[in-house]
């Protein structure tokens, strides 16, 4: 689908990248990933050529690109930013419409793109298809973004760190919603991201890129089980000394910045926010912003109504490890309770972060453990 033979590409005397080779496979969903300006970027836009390389030859679908209209071969192919690109003046179905309507479909088909993309990241066309982007909020516009790169049902989609700029649990939500839209649609997704996370989570094929070159290309698995150097497995999570491994802590499996409430807080505002993050545990704060506990959804059915702020509801203690202990001790903490997570604290007791049971799946056996998993 997408073949890259011996492709340089300088600017001045800066090498950006070092004679690359490597194959796209219909379909796929390929990650590139590595440091910042290891060529990611640079890789992704001559795809689409957005950047001409000075050497070197691309083929897309058996076609080399450099014999083709840029114009038409941009049109074959989706491309998503993080800057999202939305046209500020046209309503979201217009923006969707741009290149079925300069290609020259029918209004009644585009009109029927429109709702069935919608109803894919469960936008209702009534509600969003006549609203304009500043309408709506950051991760709605982003999902537009996508869709509109889908609109033509081109063979490859092109996305350049594109939920960035989200918050955590929007990115989360938007990179499941990818991974559906991929296994639905069956296109070949080329995603440039800088996060090892987000690699795993949305990758058939990882390419792993420094300083103009692909270092490692790999499914996930063949990445996480041999990590080719020194930077790539830093990229994993695992990080080596003259002797081996160096023990894991907390810090590297916890979830920063958990959702947490001072204790002068209402309780109105509280379970507000504890219902918009879908969660049922509060981590509360004193003014000094060191941990006082948590306030379970229970105890604010049980007090709530009879108090002002979310601090004079009685707390629940809950198991702690701090950013230093070993990651093995954080687990078996969560493993030795019935609570769903771990607060982790700095060393001046503030709140650094939490560790899920998600964190112990994502946890390498052999990284922690060894042979004794």
């Amino acid at each position: 689908m997408i073949r890259f033979e011996n492709v340089v590409k300088k600017y001045g005397d800066a090498l950006i990248l070092d004679d690359i080779t490597f194959e796209i496979e219909e379909g796929e969903f390929a990650v590139l990933i590595g440091p910042s300006g290891c060529g990611k970027t640079t890789t992704l836009k001559t795809i689409n050529r957005l950047i001409e390389p000075e050497k070197g030859c691309i083929f897309v679908e058996g076609k080399d690109i450099s014999q083709t209209n840029p114009v038409a071969l941009r049109r074959k192919i989706g491309y998503v930013i993080q800057e999202i690109g939305l046209f500020p003046n046209m309503t979201v179905a217009q923006n969707i419409a741009v290149v079925p309507k300069r290609l020259k479909y029918s209004k009644e088909k585009i009109e029927k793109i429109t709702h069935d993309l919608l109803d894919m990241v469960d936008m209702s066309y009534v509600d969003y298809a006549h609203k304009y982007p500043s309408e709506l909020s950051g991760g709605q516009q982003q999902r537009i973004g996508v869709l509109r790169a889908l609109a033509a049902s081109p063979p490859i989609v092109l996305m350049d760190e594109p939920f960035g700029a989200l918050d955590p649990m929007t990115r989360s939500t938007l990179q499941d919603e990818l991974v559906r839209l991929h296994k639905k649609l069956k296109k070949t997704f080329v995603f440039v991201t800088h996060d090892m996370d987000e690699a795993l989570k949305l990758a058939d094929k990882i390419i792993f890129m420094d300083e103009g070159k692909i270092v490692q290309m790999g499914s996930p698995d063949e990445m996480l089980e041999n990590p080719a150097n020194d930077l790539i497995k830093s990229f994993m999570g695992k990080r080596l000394s003259d002797n081996g491994v160096v023990p894991l802590t907390a810090a590297d499996f916890m979830k920063p910045h958990p959702v947490s409430a001072y204790k002068n807080q209402g309780v109105l505002k509280s379970t507000q926010i504890m219902a918009r993050r879908d969660i049922d545990t509060l981590l509360i704060k004193n003014d000094d912003e060191t941990y006082a506990g948590t306030v379970t959804i229970r105890n604010i059915r049980r007090f709530g109504k009879h108090v002002n702020t979310i601090g004079e509801i009685p707390v629940t203690s809950h198991v702690t490890s701090y950013v230093t202990d070993d990651a093995v001790e954080s687990f078996d903490k969560l493993l030795d309770t019935d609570s769903d997570f771990v607060v982790v604290l700095n060393k001046n007791d503030t709140i650094a972060g939490i560790v899920t049971k998600t964190s112990m799946a994502r946890a390498m056996a052999d990284t922690l453990w060894g042979d004794e998993s």
